[in-house]
């Protein structure tokens, strides 16, 4: 329902010029990001069972601009 109503409020309130539905996307994605604030649990990625003598390497591949 959130979902909705933030794009909803983006193509009436933004590039529709209606205050009102400004005012209601602000307000809905504050309620969004309090959301996503109050999720103390991580979201789990990739989950995968290994076999006795299995391994898995984690790795992070950084550029450097």
């Amino acid at each position: 329902m959130l979902r909705t109503l933030t794009r909803i409020a983006i193509s009436r309130g933004l590039f529709g010029g209606s205050r009102r539905w400004v005012g209601i996307g602000t307000v809905v994605v504050g309620l969004r990001a309090l959301g996503r604030l109050a999720n103390k649990e991580p979201k789990l990625v990739y989950s995968e069972d290994l076999a006795p003598g299995e391994s898995l390497v984690i790795t992070h591949l950084t550029s450097h601009v």
